[in-house]
């Protein structure tokens, strides 16, 4: 293997060194530093889609058909839902006296569709809003007065916004493919969401959509910041779905997680301090939050990565080397220090060859 490589990629000039070199940083370097605190809420399995309550003090989930509730600390888990059929997709509304969420429904004579439902926090009253169009996915508008959500109405899944009690139903995307995960602007003027692949912002109004990642890895679930500096979403740039950040036009992107397991479904707390998400770190599916180090979070510093993926794009060979570097950093860095090893072996042997 190293033979082949070093045949393969034993020539680089100065750019594709200090590519190299960068990627070096970028993947060993650029995650723990970002992160203070990383801790495991919930001891389940199939836990999924965290969400937290306007205060901050609780975080409802979904796990195994069912849709419970915690403190923030992981204390008090209570189910809230259960029943026979698939229950998921669980949101707080805008003053954390609602939850709505997603469930397999099914009325006499037709087949399973999952629909859009509400209940009290305590789990109670709980009403359906959507019919028979599979519906899911619902987020309140920061002024309360709206649901966007994913439906399946033309076909594929498509972005739509209804008011809160069902009614007044609108659809603001029709593309080829699903959308799913959509986030609310804090200001209710934008929602981003994924694509195909790639991560959109369409205004309300319909005006867009704009495109904010542009690669050949999967970019989904975004999630605007509360105060809308930021957007978190999930990517598997290096094989295995990490967390990641970027500004809200898409310009600047920084990794937050980084290893061998799978990292989705970021939701922020209310302060913006801390991210709520889903891994299996531990060989299930739980819920864990982080707290961010914000003022390590520089998009100067990101501008630079997004300046290397750019040269990546129109490199295909440094591309294939981001890959490995990210899926195992140690390795690659063995690979270089060989690299370099030989480059002075080479030197020195041309050197005694001329002097003697």
């Amino acid at each position: 293997m190293w033979s082949s490589f070093l045949i393969r990629y034993g020539s680089f000039s100065r750019g594709t060194c200090l590519l190299l070199f960068l990627i070096i940083l970028t993947s060993c370097a650029s995650c723990a530093a970002f992160i203070d605190v990383d801790i495991k809420l919930t001891n389940t399995t199939n836990a999924n889609h965290p969400s937290w309550s306007p205060d901050g003090s609780k975080i409802v989930y979904a796990a195994n058909q069912a849709i419970w509730i915690m403190n923030s600390d992981g204390s008090g888990q209570k189910k809230l839902y259960d029943g026979m059929s698939w229950k998921g997709d669980p949101e707080f509304n805008e003053n954390g006296t609602k939850i709505y969420f997603a469930m397999v429904s099914k009325n006499a004579y037709s087949a399973r569709y999952i629909s859009i439902h509400v209940m009290d926090t305590d789990g109670g009253n709980s009403f359906k809003l959507t019919g028979t169009s599979d519906c899911r996915a619902a987020s309140v508008s920061p002024d309360g007065r709206k649901l966007v959500y994913t439906s399946r109405a033309s076909g594929n899944y498509d972005i739509w916004t209804m008011d809160i009690d069902g009614t007044g139903r609108s659809r603001l995307t029709d593309a080829p493919g699903d959308e799913s995960s959509p986030s609310w602007s804090p200001d209710g003027k934008s929602i981003v969401y994924s694509s195909m692949g790639d991560i959109f912002s369409v205004d309300v109004n319909g005006k867009g959509p704009v495109r904010l990642t542009d690669s050949p890895y999967n970019n989904i679930e975004p999630a605007y910041s509360p105060d809308g500096t930021m957007i978190a979403y999930v990517s598997d740039i290096g094989e295995n779905y990490d967390l990641w950040i970027m500004d809200p036009a898409g310009n600047s992107h920084v990794k937050l997680t980084n290893d061998r397991y799978v990292q989705r479904a970021p939701a922020w707390s209310p302060d913006g301090k801390r991210i709520a998400y889903v891994s299996d770190r531990d060989g299930e599916y739980n819920i864990w939050v982080l707290d961010l180090r914000l003022e390590d979070i520089a998009f100067g510093i990101a501008e630079e990565i997004t300046e290397v993926q750019e040269s990546e794009q129109r490199n295909t060979y440094a591309l294939k080397l981001r890959d490995y570097a990210v899926s195992d950093p140690r390795k690659f860095i063995g690979i270089i220090l060989l690299l370099s090893f030989g480059f002075v072996v080479f030197i020195v042997g041309s050197f005694m060859r001329k002097i003697s």
